[in-house]
């Protein structure tokens, strides 16, 4: 009989004791469901440290349950939720923070873009207005190729050699523009050729004269008074 009563005491007892620690089949779904959800969140890349805390905890869990430790079990169960949601806060932070990190490289990419179109346009316009700038005298250009030609046939290169021509005399060769304009010079042609010129009145056609260029002004006049004085020559009345 009394053996009967510890029989039932220690029935009691197990029934007791399996009545206060019921075995965490939910608690277990939802933190394998957590730890799932932070691992395809990309806490593993992320939050490696608070995930691989989460994970460890839940396969402890999961060795308790299978040994019968309820209430070790729920508490290391809670343990594991707690770091799953740990990691997949921290998760987030980080993709939000590279995010805005990324969109401020892209902002920053758009104005070195834009400004560079901007230096680009200016510069642009710059050369078409000095473009425009270049091409202004260039029409100006035919204008002064013509003047410069017209002066030239008013003004021809003076001589510092001439030859006599047919019919020429000492004063007409001197009336001619390229070498002296005044017939009243031809004074200065005798003396610079008198070496071939015996006769002022006589020079032959063919004959290369010298034409001075280095006479004072007090020569030049003194040259147009004898020429008058002499008056050999209509011209150089």
């Amino acid at each position: 009989m009394q053996m009967f009563k510890r029989l039932l005491l220690v029935v009691a007892l197990v029934i007791l004791s399996s009545g206060c620690a019921k075995q965490p089949v939910q608690d277990l779904e939802d933190t394998r469901s957590a730890v799932s959800a932070a691992y395809a969140a990309g806490a593993a890349q992320y939050a490696p440290g608070e995930f691989q805390l989460a994970n460890s905890a839940l396969q402890a869990a999961e060795l308790q349950v299978k040994n019968g430790q309820y209430r070790k079990a729920s508490r290391t169960l809670e343990l594991a939720q707690r770091y799953s949601t740990e990691a997949l806060k921290l998760t987030a932070e980080i993709k939000q923070q590279q995010a805005a990190e990324q969109k401020r490289l892209a902002d920053e990419a758009r104005l070195r873009e834009q400004e560079k179109q901007k230096r680009l346009q200016k510069e642009a316009e710059r050369k078409k207005q000095l473009e425009k700038k270049h091409k202004k005298p260039k029409s100006k250009k035919p204008v002064a190729i013509v003047e410069k030609k017209a002066t030239t046939k008013v003004e021809p290169e003076l001589l510092d050699k001439v030859q006599v021509r047919s019919g020429e005399n000492l004063a007409t060769i001197a009336a001619r523009k390229d070498v002296y304009g005044d017939a009243l010079l031809w004074p200065l042609l005798y003396k610079a050729n008198r070496d071939q010129i015996k006769d002022p009145k006589e020079i032959f056609v063919g004959q290369t004269l010298i034409i001075p260029r280095d006479k004072s002004r007090d020569e030049v006049e003194a040259s147009r008074q004898e020429a008058r004085d002499l008056g050999l020559f209509e011209l150089a009345d």
